[in-house]
């Protein structure tokens, strides 16, 4: 039989032990927690200020060069407005997925009462679609959480087959044109409704897109990028940067006078051709 005496300390021993191991335990826990959140909160200051792994507009390059040359023929019979329309076709496409995609799946009548704040949007994505010849145009539909939460990624793999069409009356390269305005268009409207959480661009996504359609890139990298500040601000910046972008490509049809202008960017550059072609264009 053991003694009393000498259990008791055994006892004590075994409990200081197991002590030890769940203070390490707890410890050990939350210094991973506390690892885990500064990286998270890092990461998303990175993605906030437009940081990626590579940088696109060199990444892409050699790409962009390519498509210019594919797309060339193509858009030498296109009315020089069309830039602009695919671009604000875009736009509008992003914005209206998004901020229609969050309320998700509702009836009819609902949506119709949720979608009056946009109704602007609404109508100048139909008008668009219109001029180019590639209606119908929807924003994509929204039926679960992980449909929205994939928004991005859906918006690359084009279900509605929206961009396909406007490559189709168009070029490859206005199709990264649409796709680039796409996901400017999903930022704009995740920074509309106030929250605590500054929702990131898709930085990688609008750099490619970006590149490959020809845009200078200090006119895509202030849309690859949120600023700091309030809501309102962070809003306003980046707003000022689509205008600015949306007013240069407007610019690049008044260059032409009514005439055609063969590239509307040069790769890597942000400068205008001189030469026009005066054939007639398409509507």
């Amino acid at each position: 039989m053991n003694s009393p005496n000498i259990s008791a300390p055994n006892s004590q021993a075994r409990w200081r032990e197991r002590r030890r191991f769940l203070l390490a335990t707890v410890a050990i826990t939350l210094l991973y927690l506390g690892i885990q959140a500064v990286w998270m909160w890092g990461a998303a200051q990175l993605a906030h200020i437009g940081w990626t792994l590579n940088d696109p507009a060199e990444t892409y390059a050699a790409e962009a060069a390519t498509v210019a040359e594919q797309s060339r023929h193509r858009e030498a019979s296109l009315n020089p407005q069309v830039p602009l329309r695919v671009f604000q076709l875009g736009y509008e496409y992003g914005y209206l997925s998004q901020w229609l995609g969050g309320y998700g799946q509702q009836t009819e009548a609902d949506m119709q009462q949720l979608s009056r704040p946009v109704s602007a949007h609404i109508q100048r994505l139909n008008e668009l679609a219109e001029q180019l010849g590639v209606a119908p145009a929807a924003r994509l539909p929204v039926r679960t959480a992980a449909d929205f939460s994939q928004l991005t990624q859906r918006i690359e793999e084009d279900p509605a087959g929206l961009a396909g069409r406007v490559e189709k009356v168009s070029s490859l390269r206005l199709r990264h044109l649409f796709l680039l305005a796409a996901h400017v268009g999903i930022e704009a409207a995740a920074l509309t409704p106030s929250g605590d959480l500054t929702p990131i661009p898709a930085t990688e996504l609008i750099g490619k897109h970006a590149t490959l359609a020809g845009i200078p890139e200090p006119l895509w990298r202030p849309l690859s990028r949120v600023g700091s500040g309030a809501r309102e601000k962070q809003l306003g910046e980046y707003q000022v940067a689509v205008a600015h972008l949306e007013s240069t490509l407007a610019k690049r049809y008044n260059a032409g006078a009514g005439k055609l202008i063969h590239i509307l960017f040069l790769p890597g550059t942000g400068t205008i051709p001189a030469k026009a072609d005066s054939k007639s264009a398409k509507p």
